[in-house]
């Protein structure tokens, strides 16, 4: 039978030892902020000037699956989220309303 060498048999120690000592897991995500964190941070964002969308291409996305009929998830989301919407035949809204959920614009 082979001995291992103390070198070994100490560090196989000394790991086993580290795990069991590691710190478990969070039972909760921590609170969130108080509402002047995020002012502060949004606050130092810089804002960049409306520019042209070079290089956007929506054939990039091509997650706009359908959902039903001819509805894709696009569409059933402004539906959903909008108000007095009217689609055409296609299911692509031509009117409505939504809101902003951040800032109460329409």
């Amino acid at each position: 039978m082979r001995r291992l060498p103390a070198v070994l048999l100490f560090t196989a120690l000394a790991a086993s030892a580290a795990v069991g000592a590691a710190p478990t897991a969070a039972a909760a995500p921590p609170p969130p902020p108080d509402a002047a964190t995020p002012r502060s941070h949004l606050a130092s964002l810089t804002v960049a000037a409306e520019g042209p969308s070079t290089g956007y291409s929506r054939d990039k996305f091509p997650h706009w699956i359908t959902q039903s009929g001819t509805c894709n998830t696009r569409e059933v989301v402004l539906q959903r989220d909008g108000s007095g919407v009217v689609t055409d035949s296609s299911c692509a809204a031509v009117s409505g309303t939504w809101r902003s959920p951040y800032d109460s614009a329409t």
